[in-house]
């Protein structure tokens, strides 16, 4: 018997200890059909609540085309003088309109818009919400809204309007911020304002005022940088190809129409802003034009002043045939001076607005009749790359890497044209002085004449001058506003938004899934907690696993009460059962084979021994060691063998008891 015990804590594995085979499993769950049922029903249940009390998510998506040949634009379009210095582009930077599309700006003019921070909710009895947008039977007006209140923002209120009669309505459970306000209810009248906790609000009613207005409202207000943050968390914009300039679009949101409403005025909202930048070029061309004439038509009016002084003064009505042929051939040398002129003051201007700081980052002057395609072409792609700047900063700041790149590409560009300026003005100085040479030729062979006529012919060639020029910016003028009208906006829709009209959250299949799956893992679940955490003998099948001998297992007896370890520990000993001898001869029962069967296997265990001393032991009271003791005897004496049964539990004697406690024992035995 010792070999049998030391093999007995060598033999236990942790793989055998833990080992539930597949079997015991099917096993398992068939005994617990009922407990999967009920686990899987209920699970069920609550996924149906859960799917019938969310909140339904509807998706919308449009796609936008970007114009790649920036028609609309005001002659930003040409780059071909920097095409050596590899500067810009003549196409759209696709990556910089998709985060144009995303700006914080952007989504908060579409709120304003729609006033998307203000909401009109409802709750059923199962706690669903209905978000009613413009279905909602009523309208709010904020009269005089704080931006405080106390030293917080003011970020939310909401508050419950209830229906009482045609033209009254209940207001209660105001919240600031969240928390609740201590504003009792109050019933006011729809059309007149009543004070709150946050000012002066009047409700109105709108044309659904007696369709939708069973249950009762719940009016939401949030501040509106704090919508367009939500409202772009739920934007997704992408490229539909890396080589395309196609930008789908897809919006997320409780209502539908609503959906359908943020990206339409999204693409409007950005249309209008492309615009805008677009016509400052334009403006400040037409501003710096409006200059210019003002300034001529002083100069004009002066011009005409003297020569009709020096008529009046003089007796002039008409010059004197003998300086028409000087005349018309200084009338070719004028005109010539007054183009190169012309081109000089204007190539003068621009220098002076290219060297004055203050003027760093405002447009330059295009299409002002300079005289040099070149400078003109490069004008134009400056502009360009300027209003790419301004893009830029209104949607960042000025540390951005991407507009100090910019900025030194425009000190760059500003340093090129000003010496092609510069050169042009050397040029333009030269024509001038050769042309004012030929006119002093023409000038000399005059002088012979009357010096009245000389000096009338002086004037008005100067009155010719700034006429000529008047008209010139006037033409200028038109020609700037005709292409400030024909703009168009930097998009073409190719998809309006749709979707349909299936919720893409929540998804009731997959939620059901998700719930009959969890039905099944709870019950596994337990029965895999239970086997880990099973420390007990329950059948000779836990034994299986051990390399140790067993005799054989005996049925609980027919009146026996099977007690838990608890309550055999704190059972006191008057109220324990007396066990009593079940083994009987001739008696075929299955307790009876049970002790016959383990009879045998110790008779086959004891082998060749004639005698053995066999002790029944326990961890705990009452695990029944003196009823396997006193029936395993019995088994045994059936047999014609010897058998003696001492009683060594000398503070109970449970087995002295069922003997009658005869007065001699063991006690007896050790005192002598």
């Amino acid at each position: 018997m010792k070999e049998d015990y030391n093999s007995i804590g060598a033999a236990e594995t942790e793989d055998q200890k833990n080992e539930f085979q597949l079997s015991d499993m099917i096993s398992w769950t068939l005994c617990h059909k009922k407990f999967f049922a009920i686990s899987i029903v209920i699970c069920v249940a609550l996924g149906l609540i859960y799917a019938q009390r969310a909140q339904r998510i509807y998706q919308r998506s449009a796609s936008v085309m970007l114009r790649s040949d920036n028609k609309g634009q005001a002659q930003i379009s040409e780059l071909a003088a920097f095409a050596d210095l590899g500067i810009g582009s003549t196409g759209i930077d696709v990556y910089n309109e998709l985060q144009a599309f995303q700006s914080p700006l952007l989504m908060q003019d579409v709120v304003n818009q729609l006033r998307l921070n203000v909401t009109y909710k409802s709750k059923n009895w199962i706690g669903y919400v209905t978000d009613w947008y413009d279905k909602t039977p009523i309208c709010v007006e904020y009269k005089n809204l704080p931006d405080h209140v106390g030293e917080q923002p003011l970020n939310s209120v909401t508050f419950v309007a209830e229906k009482e009669g045609q033209s009254q309505l209940t207001v209660k459970d105001f919240k600031i911020n969240g928390i609740k306000s201590d504003a009792p209810a109050q019933t006011v009248k729809l059309g007149q304002p009543f004070k709150t906790p946050v000012g002066t609000v009047v409700l109105k009613a709108t044309k659904e005022y007696g369709k939708n207005f069973e249950q009762a409202v719940i009016v939401g207000y949030e501040r509106p940088e704090l919508t367009a943050k939500s409202c772009q968390a739920r934007l997704t914009a992408e490229l539909a190809d890396k080589l395309a300039t196609v930008i789908n679009f897809s919006y997320t949101d409780a209502s539908e129409k609503r959906a359908e409403d943020v990206l339409n005025t999204l693409l409007d909202a950005y249309n209008e802003e492309w615009i805008r930048y677009t016509n400052k070029s334009t403006d400040n061309t037409a501003k710096f034009i409006d200059e210019r004439l003002m300034s001529i038509e002083r100069e004009l009016g002066n011009v005409d002043s003297d020569i009709e002084r020096f008529k009046s003064s003089n007796r002039l009505l008409d010059m004197n045939a003998e300086t028409a042929q000087v005349t018309q051939e200084s009338s070719k040398y004028s005109e010539q001076a007054f183009l190169a002129n012309n081109q000089l003051a204007v190539a003068r201007f621009i220098r002076e607005y290219l060297v004055d700081n203050t003027r760093q980052y405002d447009l330059l002057p295009s299409n002002s009749g300079v005289g040099s395609q070149a400078i003109e072409e490069q004008i134009a792609e400056y502009n360009k790359k300027l209003l790419e700047r301004q893009r830029l900063v209104a949607n960042s700041s000025d540390s951005n890497p991407l507009v100090s790149d910019i900025n030194n590409q425009l000190r760059m560009m500003r340093s090129t044209i000003l010496r092609s300026v510069d050169n042009h003005i050397s040029a333009l100085k030269i024509q001038a002085d050769r042309l004012s040479a030929q006119e002093n030729a023409i000038e000399n062979r005059i002088s012979a004449g009357p010096g009245k006529a000389k000096e009338l012919l002086t004037i008005e060639r100067q009155q010719k001058i700034k006429e000529e020029l008047y008209l010139y910016l006037l033409q200028k003028r038109e020609e700037n506003e005709l292409q400030a009208s024909i703009v168009v906006n930097n998009t073409r829709l190719l998809k309006p938004a749709t979707g349909d009209s299936v919720p893409v959250s929540p998804k009731k299949g997959i939620i059901l899934a998700a719930a009959f799956i969890l039905g099944l893992a709870i019950p596994y679940g337990y029965m895999f907690a239970s086997n880990m955490l099973n420390t007990k003998v329950r059948s000779r099948k836990d034994l299986e696993g051990m390399e140790v001998p067993v005799l054989g297992d005996v049925p609980l007896a027919d009146g026996a009460k099977k007690l838990s370890l608890m309550s055999r520990l704190m059972k006191k000993e008057n109220e324990s059962e007396t066990p009593h001898i079940v083994v009987e001869d001739h008696n075929r029962n299955v307790i009876n084979e049970a002790y016959r069967v383990v009879r045998t296997n110790l008779d086959f265990m004891i082998g060749a021994n004639k005698s053995e001393a066999i002790m029944a032991t326990s961890l705990y009271p009452g695990s029944g060691k003196t009823f396997t003791s006193v029936n395993l005897a019995t088994a045994m004496a059936l047999k014609n063998k010897k058998v003696i049964v001492v009683d060594f539990d000398i503070r109970k004697g449970t087995f002295s008891k069922i003997v009658n406690s005869p007065s001699t024992g063991v006690c007896a035995y050790l005192n002598g």
